[in-house]
């Protein structure tokens, strides 16, 4: 059966000696994997179109269930610029192991689909050099919007004002409810009101007038931690793509 979607490759790997296996964001069926036949023999146009991050028309042929075949892909936006700038590409790498990571394969979303496509073009569109608050508003976002949003305002139990997060309950908690038997001992990460502020505004403000918001590098290293240590405890284990980001911070 032939199928024709929309989708952004967010990664790729090798399936024999020429072939490839496409994991795509697609606007109609979710996160999908898909066989690409000896993209890897020639330059081609149909091999450029599998570079990371590209948007694409695709046809697909085969069953939803199994492994379909990339019959035809078509560039709308290669978003080459984003791959060549080493942060930007970190930055955006992180997003994608999020995306794959915490999101179910084959459930379709079309509106994260159109706001992982926004985050693309207003980080290639972007003018300024430093993009370390724009990318760490984006990671904020997406996890809001995906459902694994830390919560920093206010205890997560009572409401009561707090400034230590324990991620293994990814909220702040105070100390009158962080202390029960059961907790004993849990490690948690002392933040301040800037950091709050930060991330309520990153919430609640729209992508496309972050520039104004103008953290702090301290506020921005923080806060990227909280979110590193977040991420461990929910998936059990660190990002691969946050030591490359820990580095692109300390340039």
């Amino acid at each position: 059966m032939l199928t024709r979607t929309e989708g952004i490759v967010l990664k790729t790997q090798k399936y024999g000696e020429a072939d490839l296996i496409a994991t795509y964001l697609t606007s109609d069926k979710g996160i999908i994997n898909a066989f690409a036949k000896s993209p890897r023999k020639t330059k081609s146009r149909f091999g450029s179109s599998l570079e990371p991050l590209t948007h694409a028309k695709i046809s697909l042929w085969g069953k939803e269930q199994s492994l379909p075949r990339i019959t035809q892909s078509d560039i709308t936006n290669s978003f080459r610029q984003i791959r060549e700038n080493y942060r930007d590409f970190v930055n955006i790498s992180k997003l994608v192991e999020i995306l794959i990571s915490l999101t179910p394969a084959g459930i379709p979303n079309t509106r994260l689909f159109s706001f992982f496509l926004n985050i693309l073009h207003i980080v290639k569109s972007s003018e300024h050099e430093l993009k370390d608050a724009l990318h760490l508003i984006t990671r904020i976002r997406l996890l809001a919007m995906i459902g694994y949003a830390p919560r920093l305002k206010g205890c997560g139990k009572c409401g009561e004002k707090s400034l230590d997060f324990y991620p293994d309950s990814g909220t702040t908690l105070c100390g009158k409810c962080a202390v029960t038997p059961d907790r004993a001992g849990k490690p948690f990460m002392r933040i301040n009101n800037k950091v709050i502020h930060f991330y309520t505004h990153s919430i609640e403000w729209p992508i496309n007038i972050s520039n104004r918001l103008k953290p702090g590098r301290d506020t921005l290293y923080g806060l990227s931690g909280l979110l590193d240590k977040h991420l461990t405890y929910l998936l059990s284990k660190k990002l691969q793509s946050s030591d490359r980001s820990f580095r692109v911070f300390q340039v």
